[in-house]
């Protein structure tokens, strides 16, 4: 059965308010028949030192941990790249579960401006 885990940071930091919503969009994800991941965005912004972020939910629906550890990370608008990195994340999801997390592309790392309107796609692979 998936669950909704927060990484310990996110668990001690984050606003009511946010973990509302990402309780919410959680609860509304069908995941029957669903065997692998899923990337669902939460939201998108800049940060005041230009870095593009994306906070996404990820959803592991494996039978197995799934690691972020050394995977490219690549945000596309319009079937266009924006940006893409190689992860330097440790973080692990286990079997079974979702958690949210938020990607940072340094500006170094931005191919094209991306619109910052939430109408792109993150792909891990």
């Amino acid at each position: 059965m998936q669950k909704l885990v927060f990484e310990s940071t996110w668990d001690r930091t984050l606003a009511e308010k946010d973990r509302n919503e990402i309780e919410r969009i959680f609860s509304a994800i069908n995941i029957e028949g669903k065997n692998e991941k899923q990337v669902v965005i939460l939201k998108t912004a800049f940060n005041h030192k230009r870095e593009f972020l994306v906070t996404v939910l990820l959803n592991n629906y494996f039978k197995i941990p799934m690691s972020l550890l050394g995977k490219k990370v690549v945000y596309k608008e319009k079937n266009r790249t924006s940006g893409e990195f190689e992860s330097a994340y440790t973080l692990e999801i286990p079997a079974e579960t979702s958690m949210p997390w938020t990607f940072i592309f340094p500006a170094g790392c931005l191919i094209d401006t991306p619109d910052s309107g939430d109408s792109g796609v993150l792909i891990i692979s």
